[in-house]
């Protein structure tokens, strides 16, 4: 298992990115509690000079189980402390749905309490003394106090300590929230700000109620202020639970007209949380309230649109187009899978025969009872779903069973008010798979057309070659089949060219009386255009390639290029010769595109990344390189 697997698996499910990210021998980054923004993990990186590769660890917080422990790949961790953090060596022996599963009970251990409990039971044995109230004119105990509307007095009588059914915090707010839907205030005194996620009424002090009211009712009016995150969560909160609003599509609307003009407006120094959580919860009211489909899909980030819609060709590709078939498989091969030299040269070939291909192996190919789409993608997965978990929201109506058909690889379900997904999740998908295979099917195609430089097999599955084999002669028969079909001579038409021929060569006829000046130039031009032959056999054109290699034997480019492969220290040859990274690595790839037809180096900043797929390709175009 890969650290990148456990980066989709987090971000698609709990909306967890990195943070804090520097690059330096030892790779480190953080990631943090969506709703606490506290850290559970930390992500190390380090390049292992010895096996030559990167070694990924990550220190989770997580009161691990002794069976856990007994796990090989959980260690010690490298650089946190504690009994409550374990360590997680990313290597082959790592199981996938294990550390899934660790991580989902980690996030869900690390979740904020909502509900408050207030017990009676201890009783104070504490006396009582009377203490002396300064209630003469002008004392600083009659200045400082300050008036409480008799609404907001009557809204904390609302507040019910008796309820164990799991939604305190929930039905109590929305309990006081109606209470006060319709309150305005006009409150301008200084406040403190309240810390916390799921901030409710009862958490605010008169006084913050006062001001949360007045900044409520001017925007309201359509006037906006900067305010406090704990006020704009309120509102949020509020309009989630219909409070402001006739109806959901109403109180959605609000909601994306206060994005747009407060969140979007400037008015907050970091957006990035709020909207993210607004985002999702779009998505998860539109459920919960039943809009239709449609509507539903308006919520639905466009990458995982445009990844279903992939997926789904691909899995159902017999009713699809060539073009169609072939630009879902581009979509997870990469950009760099379009760069082939086979779709500069021969791009409609190519395309059929890429979608023959797979619609070929789709329907044939079955190894160890699951398809090559099975392989590739995994299954679809049926998981639990908690709309608006990390919110306060509380609707008093059952939601009814429902069945939301958003495309062929995506749905929601709702029965008895449990909520389920069903997808294909991208941190089961086999990348390497699909790379192998679109690397075998570009590798065919260059050896049938002659295509740039030649590739070796990569396809580690052996059945899944000869199937692809199968499918790629088949195609050629095809297109050859076709091409000759669309032939058709014009017989009538072999008169004219003759004519035009005959016109031709008399126009290229010297005249007997051009002077011999006149000759020798007509010669010299007919020379210089001619292509002269070495050694009897072989022409200029045929050596370029080969001469190609020997030209830049001792150029800087191939020296830089002789390093980035051997793991040298590539950075102060560049600085030494004062060049520049970006350019460095375009003219090694223009160098060897023509043989390779494709990029073998990719760069970053200041780093420069061989492309490993290509590794062995370059070392035998410019032999040993190791000193």
């Amino acid at each position: 298992m890969e650290l990148k697997e456990l980066l989709d698996y987090i971000k698609e499910k709990h909306n967890i990115e990195e943070s804090d990210r520097w690059d330096s021998s030892l790779t480190m980054s953080r990631l943090c509690h969506p709703l606490t923004g506290k850290m559970i993990a930390l992500l190390i990186k380090e390049w292992n000079f010895d096996t030559g590769r990167w070694m990924e660890h990550c220190d989770l917080k997580y009161e691990a189980s002794l069976f856990d422990r007994m796990k090989e790949y959980i260690v010690d961790p490298l650089r946190m402390h504690g009994s409550s953090w374990i360590g997680i060596s990313f290597n082959d022996k790592t199981d996938r749905d294990h550390i899934f599963e660790l991580f989902d009970k980690a996030v869900l251990h690390g979740n904020p309490t909502k509900d408050i409990a207030l017990s009676d039971t201890d009783k104070s044995n504490s006396v009582y003394t009377d203490t002396f109230l300064p209630f003469a004119k002008g004392s600083d105990f009659l200045k400082k106090k300050e008036y409480t509307p008799e609404k907001i007095t009557e809204m904390r009588k609302l507040y019910r300590y008796d309820d164990y059914s799991g939604q305190l915090r929930a039905k109590n707010f929305y309990r006081q929230a109606k209470f006060m839907e319709d309150y305005e205030d006009d409150y301008h005194g200084q406040v403190c700000d309240i810390s916390g996620y799921f901030t409710t009424y009862h958490d605010l002090s008169d006084k913050q109620l006062r001001a949360y009211f007045t900044w409520r009712t001017e925007v309201r009016n359509g006037v906006y202020n900067k305010t406090f995150t704990s006020f704009v969560y309120l509102y949020i909160y509020e309009l989630l639970c219909g409070i402001g609003s006739s109806s959901p599509v109403e109180s959605l609307n609000k909601l994306k007209e206060f994005e747009e003009k407060f969140i979007e407006g400037g008015f907050l120094e970091d957006n990035t949380h709020i909207k993210r959580n607004l985002h999702r919860w779009y998505l998860e009211y539109s459920l919960v309230k039943a809009f239709p489909v449609d509507e539903v899909k308006k919520y639905i980030d466009k990458e995982i649109l445009d990844r279903d819609h992939a997926l789904e060709i691909l899995k159902k590709s017999g009713n699809y187009d060539d073009v169609e078939v072939f630009e879902a498989i581009s979509f997870f091969a990469g950009k760099r899978f379009l760069n082939s030299v086979i779709f500069k040269k021969e791009r409609e070939k190519s395309i059929t025969i890429y979608a023959y291909v797979w619609k070929y192996i789709l329907k044939t190919g079955n190894i160890d009872g699951k398809s090559i789409f099975t392989h590739c993608f995994g299954r679809l997965q049926n998981r639990s779903i908690y709309p608006l978990l990390n919110a306060v929201y509380w609707d008093d109506k059952a939601i009814p069973d429902i069945d939301y058909i958003v495309n062929g690889v995506r749905s929601y379900h709702c029965k008895s008010g449990r909520w389920k997904e069903k997808s294909y999740i991208r941190a089961y998908f086999n990348r390497k798979k699909l790379t192998s295979i679109v690397h075998e099917i570009d590798r065919l195609i260059r050896d049938e057309f002659r295509l740039g430089y030649y590739l070796k097999p990569s396809m580690e599955d052996t059945m899944i070659a000869s199937y692809i084999k199968d499918a790629f002669d088949k195609a050629v028969k095809e297109i050859n089949h076709n091409e000759r079909n669309r032939i058709n001579i014009d017989f009538s038409a072999l008169k004219k060219i003759r004519n035009d021929a005959e016109i031709t060569k008399t126009s290229l006829l010297v005249d007997e009386d051009t002077n011999i000046d006149e000759k020798a130039d007509i010669q010299e031009t007919i020379e210089k255009h001619c292509i002269n032959y070495n050694d009897g056999n072989k022409s200029k054109t045929e050596n370029s390639d080969s001469d190609k290699i020997s030209e830049i034997s001792d150029d800087i480019n191939l020296k830089i290029l002789k390093y980035i492969i051997a793991g040298k220290d590539y950075k102060q040859l560049i600085k030494s010769n004062n060049l520049f990274t970006s350019i460095i690595t375009d003219n090694i790839n223009e160098t060897f595109f023509e043989d390779i037809g494709d990029n073998i180096l990719e760069c970053e900043g200041d780093e420069i990344y061989l492309v490993e797929d290509y590794r062995e390709d370059i070392l035998d175009i410019i032999g040993e390189i190791y000193e």
